[in-house]
């Protein structure tokens, strides 16, 4: 068991990602002003997409999806489980691929691929076979290090804004603003998440998701505001624009604080990647009835790592792996569709029940007076 501000404090490191990997090719556009509006609507829609998961929740405080799935449909529980396991499989190949991409364009391009992911997925596994009370306690840690990185680099770049790059939003329809939900959406895995954690974690569980949302959108409308007031047009021109806003970053002989950056990135892709393998274990752990899942860890490991140097060797699979219809589908079907499905039977048995319940008393009523 862990506490909720773990539970949350977790997330909000696995959400900081979505900031540090925005670039205009994956939105589909240079005006990353209107994606202001996409995180207002992801705000919006985070709270209506978890109804299903609270609502089974509140009836059944101890058991996760992967119960549910199991307690109410039998065998096709282990489809669901082998689903969700699936689910977090990919999303690490997309966040390790990313973290590549990113450090073989703007860090070191020498550096082996072999090499850093390696080295990535050697401290994951450690951390995830560790439990998830060594992930939460080192995601604390890291989330007041990154929130201070962070906030050091946009107080120091806010002098360098300049209003002539702010162009109204919306300025050329509504197009990227879509694209950016839908980007943003597929990249927030973090009700995916909770549908399995939510049962091992104490504490208010709607206060700290409300700040975790909260914080995790104002901290990328923030971000998004100073990117375009510092670079302007020189936006569609970056790779990774919140790097190169880093590297503007400086105060008195503190220069070039895109290692700072780097820092965050770093950490916050060693606890995703922590999390999701410890996911997959949990999940493969159930479909094959065994005690213990550290030995699909490093399975799944070694498969993510091979993915994603496969994929940042191909800029088709590149294409094709961050296209912004990759990910949607699959978060929609783990954080809604599938708790939204499995609410209407459970409510659907619990009617079938009462009725069975009220159909027998009235039997016994009439035994009782010899009603025939």
């Amino acid at each position: 068991m862990i506490s909720s501000g773990q539970l949350f404090g977790l997330l909000t490191v696995n959400s900081l990602i979505l900031m540090v990997s925005t670039n205009s090719i994956w939105l589909g556009g240079s005006d990353l002003l209107d994606q202001v509006i996409s995180c207002s609507v992801l705000l919006v829609l985070n709270f209506i997409v978890v109804i299903p998961l609270g609502l089974l929740y509140r009836r059944k405080p101890t058991m996760n999806i992967l119960d549910y799935g199991d307690y109410l449909t039998g065998w096709f529980g282990t489809a669901i489980t082998f689903f969700y396991g699936l689910y977090f499989l990919i999303v690490n190949c997309y966040y390790l691929s990313a973290f590549q991409v990113f450090n073989s364009n703007m860090v070191n391009p020498e550096v082996s691929s072999w090499a850093i992911i390696t080295a990535v997925l050697a401290v994951a596994i450690y951390t995830a076979w560790k439990g998830l009370e060594s992930i939460s306690r080192t995601a604390a840690f890291i989330l007041v290090m990154v929130l201070i990185g962070l906030l050091f680099i946009f107080i120091t770049v806010t002098p360098q804004i300049r209003t002539e790059n702010f162009k109204p939003i919306l300025y050329d329809g509504w197009h990227q603003t879509i694209q950016g939900t839908i980007l943003f959406f597929g990249r927030s895995t973090g009700i995916a998440t909770l549908a399995i954690l939510l049962p091992m974690a104490n504490g208010n569980k709607k206060i700290g998701f409300t700040i975790w949302n909260i914080v995790t959108y104002l901290l990328m409308s923030i971000m998004l505001v100073i990117i375009v007031g510092v670079l302007g047009n020189a936006i569609q021109t970056q790779l990774f624009p919140v790097y190169t806003l880093a590297s503007m970053a400086g105060v008195g002989s503190l220069q070039r604080l895109d290692s700072i950056l780097l820092v965050v990135w770093l950490m916050g892709a060693l606890i995703k990647v922590s999390v999701d393998l410890y996911l997959f274990g949990m999940c493969m752990q159930r479909i094959f009835r065994i005690k213990w899942g550290g030995l699909f860890i490093i399975l799944g490991a070694i498969i993510v790592g091979i993915v994603s140097i496969i994929i940042t060797k191909s800029a088709v699979l590149q294409r094709l792996f961050f296209h912004v219809y990759l990910m949607a589908p699959l978060t929609l079907f783990a954080a809604f569709i599938i708790p939204f499905v499995l609410l209407l039977i459970d409510t659907v048995k619990c009617k079938n029940r009462t009725i069975r319940r009220a159909a027998t008393t009235l039997e016994v009523k009439h035994e009782s007076y010899g009603v025939d």
